[in-house]
């Protein structure tokens, strides 16, 4: 539906706010008149040079921009360089057109779309919340509390001066709760990984066990006092002990299999550590 139409006093008042006192289009005021509707007759009236229109990117252009980057160019250098030759094309016009062909770095794209966009006023306080609270919060946990990446935080605290050593950001009570957390994770996934361990030794024992007693003559086998099941006498099944006799060294199996040996020894020290603990 049209709008209302321009008379000779509005246009003159346009003319006189665009041309005489240099306003842009969004400092223009006249009343009843919307700034699109002040746009478009800015454009019949010819008060503003017209852009000229984006040449389009040509089959050949393109093909030696692919090349441009197979070889290791950024647009930044296409752009100083001049690597494309005429017509010459900005580097945001590089830029863009890198993007539309999905030469760009996909990963660093994504995170560019989520890079935060300040409002107005909010880093002036984001820099006060800075010099407030760097001694006390690690970077990290300040980027939490803003929304945005640890990265971000260390380069503004390095900007303004306020970055803390490591020695005492290791220090914070946010570091020591995720080291205390990771190192239950660690003990976590440790006694995940010799469960496994403990397993595959059990069941590649009990099949070396099959087999020996397949063999002829039979292996001698001898019964576990802790377990009672019976393993072929050999050293991967029974540990060797030694003793010294007046007739020189007496060596014998012992009565229990490697893996009720390796229980009783983590038994043992787990006993050892709490009484560690108890008398600490």
């Amino acid at each position: 539906m049209p709008g209302k139409p321009w008379n000779a006093k509005e246009k003159k008042a346009l003319r006189r706010q665009v041309k005489t006192e240099a306003r842009t289009l969004a400092d223009v005021s006249l009343e009843g008149r919307t700034l699109n509707a002040i746009r478009s007759q800015v454009a019949r009236l010819a008060l503003v040079e017209k852009r000229a229109n984006r040449k389009k990117w040509s089959f050949d252009e393109r093909r030696q921009l692919r090349k441009l980057h197979s070889e290791g160019f950024t647009p930044k250098e296409i752009h100083e360089f001049d690597l494309l030759g005429a017509p010459g094309r900005t580097r945001w016009s590089i830029t863009k057109q890198w993007g539309r062909m999905k030469l760009a770095n996909r990963r660093r794209s994504r995170l560019m779309k989520k890079k935060r966009v300040w409002k107005v006023g909010e880093q002036r306080k984001f820099r006060a919340y800075l010099r407030r609270h760097s001694k006390t919060q690690t970077p990290e946990e300040i980027g939490k509390v803003w929304g945005i990446a640890r990265s971000t935080v260390a380069r503004w605290q390095n900007s303004l001066g306020l970055k803390v050593p490591r020695e005492f950001v290791v220090k914070m009570s946010y570091s020591q709760q995720k080291q205390f957390a990771a190192r239950k994770r660690i003990r976590r996934a440790s006694k995940r990984m010799w469960e496994v361990r403990r397993q595959r030794h059990e069941q590649e024992l009990l099949q070396q066990t099959r087999e020996l007693r397949h063999r002829d003559p039979p292996v001698p086998e001898q019964v576990c006092t802790d377990c009672e099941r019976s393993w072929p006498k050999r050293r991967a099944f029974f540990h060797i002990r030694e003793k010294k006799i007046s007739m020189g060294t007496s060596r014998y199996y012992k009565h229990r299999c490697v893996l009720c040996e390796n229980a009783r020894r983590r038994h043992n020290d787990r006993k050892r550590r709490r009484l560690g603990k108890a008398t600490a």
